[in-house]
């Protein structure tokens, strides 16, 4: 893989940590501030303004990481910036129109003297319009290949969202927070504001190649976002409460922060495919996507099912002890999203082929499953219901795209180094769970359970042979371009894992 490649990868990786962490930390210091309550409240507000982002984003984020590096791999920059430029249009109109109906809804709560209800759906629909036009920006950045420059944004938005949160919460409660969360999202505007000022024209053919792509990105991503962005969270607010929420969320925080490991690859894939793709590489697709699988989860899969094993003792020490029954939950959430994240590598090599309709037919179907678990299985059972279901469901879908891969792309899965790999985790999560049961002090047990776990699972790694030496050594090579003087130390720790005999 290319320098380049490993050099978005490495920044795309610091601005999905940030994210994650920045998502983390913030709902970390609601909880503490607000309680189970104010947390909930919080969480599902958040969760409203994340599906409206899905709804009116009409697939040009999807569009501006798939056509940007194409046109500029072919060295149309120009024909790159007006497409930007003419996305920028619409996206700017959606915003505004969401805006309203945020507005709208507040006014129809609370009348002509708006109370907190009203401040609170208009809070909601800040939040929606500058998480918008934000994304535009961090699109744009990403599909011209400037990693660098988005995950600067990121870690500066990271900073000033928990400032603003902490203390927005202080001084105005759940109305503050939200207005925190709001603060998260300036930054990329001013990328936004650069791109407005470029010409909007555009290639026929290409506008009719992009509007079709964006159509099924879009689709897809509506019928996605009921299987992936916390649908079970409405369906608990109608049945059991906002207490019953802010568990469920807890839960899901930390599973989120796990899953992180996949963006070391995801972020940089579909550019890196997109452009592969354009110059009619189909052999680099191949070997990028099979290396990308089995490095993706060579992190995922011990740091999802660790976590899962440790969390009896970090979950109360990180949240409160009033946070001590979403342990079960949060357990499931976060070995189940090794499951879900195996697919994101994947569903880059599926949008790279323009096959949008596939993840589009295919959210239906999943979609489906999640709204009758929500009716059928979440009233009966709760967050625990809700939490199994979501796992199902994300396995039918991972299954059914690497099927899709397999079959009608023509790309072979490393199936048998995925399940040495899984085995491995095992191995690593059961050495963790017996340091935390054994000993009580989780100023100890952690620690104790962390450093275990990581020589276990190394060395099942290496006498399993789960990791190829060839992904041993792109590793190394890696490691070796982007540490610098570090080459040399990391270069060894990664030959610790090569297989015996290699």
């Amino acid at each position: 893989m290319s320098e380049r490649f490993a050099r978005n990868s490495l920044f795309s990786t610091l601005a999905g940590l940030a994210t994650a962490l920045g998502s983390f930390l913030s709902m970390v210091v609601v909880a503490r501030l607000l309680g189970p309550t104010g947390t909930g409240i919080i969480a599902y507000a958040i969760w409203l303004a994340t599906l409206a982002v899905t709804l009116a984003d009409f697939g040009i984020y999807q569009t501006l990481t798939r056509y940007l590096p194409d046109l500029t791999a072919r060295g149309d920059e120009a024909s790159a910036s007006n497409l930007a430029a003419y996305l920028l249009r619409p996206c700017l109109a959606l915003a505004v129109l969401g805006a309203l109906a945020f507005a709208w809804l507040g006014y129809a709560a609370d009348g002509p003297a708006p109370g907190t209800t009203a401040r609170i759906w208009w809070s909601i629909g800040l939040l929606f319009t500058l998480q918008l036009v934000s994304s535009f920006g961090l699109g744009f950045l990403r599909g011209m290949q400037r990693f660098d420059t988005a995950a600067k944004l990121t870690l500066a938005s990271l900073l000033l969202q928990l400032a603003a949160v902490a203390a927005g919460a202080l001084l105005d409660g759940v109305e503050g927070a939200l207005l925190g969360y709001c603060a998260g999202s300036i930054l990329p505007l001013f990328i936004v504001l650069r791109i407005a000022a470029q010409p909007a024209r555009i290639d026929r053919d290409l506008l009719r190649r992009t509007m079709r792509f964006a159509v099924f990105s879009w689709a897809g991503a509506l019928t996605m976002a009921l299987i992936w962005s916390r649908l079970e969270i409405f369906f608990l607010q109608r049945y059991q409460g906002s207490e019953a929420v802010a568990l469920f969320t807890v839960g899901f925080t930390f599973a989120n922060l796990a899953s992180q490991g996949p963006l070391l690859l995801t972020g940089g894939l579909l550019p890196y495919f997109s452009e592969s793709y354009g110059n009619r590489s189909s052999e680099r697709m191949q070997s990028a996507y099979a290396t990308a699988t089995r490095v993706m989860a060579f992190l995922l899969f011990p740091a999802c099912l660790g976590l899962a094993a440790i969390l009896p003792a970090l979950l109360p020490l990180v949240y409160g002890p009033d946070f001590s029954a979403a342990v079960p939950v949060a357990s499931v959430l976060v070995a189940g999203a090794a499951i879900g994240a195996t697919g994101s590598v994947g569903s880059q090599m599926i949008y790279a082929h323009e096959r949008s309709d596939f993840i589009f037919a295919c959210g239906l179907v999943g979609a489906a499953l999640s709204v009758a678990a929500g009716f059928l299985v979440v009233p009966a059972y709760g967050m625990m219901g809700a939490a199994l279901a979501r796992t199902f469901v994300h396995t039918v879908m991972v299954g059914w795209g690497s099927w899709f891969i397999m079959r009608r792309l023509g790309c072979p899965m490393p199936l048998v180094s995925l399940a040495k790999l899984l085995a491995a985790a095992t191995l690593c999560a059961g050495t963790a769970r017996l340091c935390v049961d054994l000993v009580s002090n989780p100023a100890f047990s952690l620690p104790l359970a962390v450093g275990s776990a990581a020589i276990v699972y190394g060395a099942s790694v290496r006498m399993l042979g789960a990791l190829p030496a060839q992904d041993v050594a792109r590793l190394q090579a890696l490691t070796g371009r982007l540490a610098g003087r570090a080459r040399r130390p990391m270069g060894g720790l990664l030959g610790l894992l090569a297989p015996r005999g290699a």
